[in-house]
């Protein structure tokens, strides 16, 4: 701790001016699990220190690494779902000074493209930080922007709640495995081969229709596709809006993450109401009973309307979801409040073949408060966030489906303070 103490404060007026800069995050992460069930708390501080320098007239050199550090934490973290992402799910003894190189990138742009090649943070449908841990999700490859047009080739990847960079196919089974279709653990992790990832994206407007095409395509595991159109009507002081996503996604071969010849449909629908200070939103999303839909959560969350954080819909099949978001914006305190409740009805935890973890049905209900505190000092803010998980399902009185999953609450206070 103190080492780390020493190396935050060294750091602070080398990168408070360009072409430095630095991002400073403390979490503090907490999960109350039912009576008989042990509960976990964890605060981490860290630190991404960055450099960033126009080389000649159209390229750009980009380099960052985190320092991050634990304190107050639970003696049984290795046992938590949440708090242990908060330092290096690869190597859960190490919590007292966790370093990794974050961006190594060089960016060529001018008017017509841009071109990242190296280590890099990506923010795409199916790839991106999934900002709930110290550090987000980064990877490495080339990725290119055309106008609308996107294309990216990426051969390793360094997730959330990890310290270290592997291979794309390494990079699957850091987080929790879940079971196969015969109700064993998975033992995918460690055991994939893959030369990576191809990734194109198209996003375009076209006559009051915003639509986007996105693929993914992991080679020798599966490949994934979305279209989206969202529809905008101006109303009296505001805009309505709704949207629709399809998702069509089957395996590539056999192997111990994807089964051949498996395929998995994805619908997600909006409809809501947008207005200066307030908006509100109703979601549905279901997930076909073809087979389970696979998305490596080492990689991103899941993109459908009925996201909510703190919890996925990957790895699962025959999936109802159903989901209400509003947001209030308090304009001269800089204040944001978002509820949100959802029920979502899951096969049964006994359905091995399309509940990959074990997840009973349940109902969630989150609140949010963001805080903008530019005018105590530039660059800080303040996230607090309370997710409330309720089981509607059957777990068979069995614990593993209940501890850290259902009858919870999940606590999260975030300061960030950027320069």
């Amino acid at each position: 701790m103190m080492k780390f103490l020493f190396a935050l404060l060294f750091s602070i007026p080398l990168f408070a001016q360009k072409p430095f800069y630095a991002h400073f995050r403390y979490f503090h992460l907490e999960t109350d699990n039912e009576k008989a069930l042990p509960d976990y708390a964890a605060n981490a501080l860290g630190v991404e220190l960055g450099y960033t320098k126009n080389v000649g007239k159209h390229f750009k050199l980009d380099l960052s690494g985190s320092l991050s550090t634990s304190f107050l934490n639970s003696s049984n973290l290795a046992s938590s779902r949440y708090e242990i992402g908060l330092f290096d799910q690869a190597n859960t003894t190490n919590m007292d000074f966790l370093t990794r190189i974050e961006k190594a990138s060089l960016i060529f742009q001018n008017k017509k493209i841009k071109i990242k090649l190296g280590r890099q943070v990506l923010n795409t449908p199916f790839i991106n930080p999934q900002d709930g841990r110290m550090r987000p999700s980064a990877e490495g490859g080339i990725y290119t922007e055309l106008g609308s047009l996107s294309l990216g080739y990426l051969y390793e990847m360094a997730p959330r709640g990890t310290m270290g960079w592997s291979s794309v196919a390494e990079s699957i089974g850091y987080f929790p495995v879940g079971v196969d279709i015969d109700g064993k653990k998975s033992t995918y992790a460690g055991h994939l081969t893959s030369v990576g990832i191809l990734m194109a994206g198209l996003d375009q407007k076209w006559k009051g229709i915003s639509y986007k095409f996105h693929d993914l395509f992991v080679e020798n595991l599966l490949q994934t596709a979305l279209i989206s159109a969202e529809y905008i009507i101006s109303i009296q002081g505001g805009k309505w809006v709704s949207g629709i996503q399809f998702i069509k996604q089957h395996s590539l071969s056999d192997n111990l993450y994807t089964e051949k010849n498996t395929h998995a449909s994805v619908i997600s629908l909006k409809t809501g109401l947008e207005f200066k200070r307030w908006n509100g939103s109703l979601n549905y999303t279901n997930i076909s009973a073809e087979g389970r839909y696979l998305m490596p959560r080492e990689w991103g969350k899941d993109p459908f309307y009925t996201f909510m954080p703190r919890e996925r819909n990957e790895g699962f099949g025959g999936v109802n979801a159903y989901v209400a978001k509003f947001s209030y914006a308090i304009p001269n305190w800089k204040i944001k409040i978002n509820p949100s409740v959802g029920y979502f009805d899951l096969p049964s935890v006994s359905n091995f073949s399309l509940n990959k973890y074990g997840m009973p049905s349940y109902t969630q209900l989150n609140f949010e408060v963001l805080i903008n505190a530019s005018k105590i000092a530039k660059g800080l803010d303040f996230q607090f966030l309370l997710a409330n998980k309720t089981n509607q399902g059957d777990t068979i009185e069995n614990a593993k489906y209940i501890q850290n999953k259902v009858n919870m609450n999940s606590w999260n206070f975030v300061i960030n303070y950027r320069l």
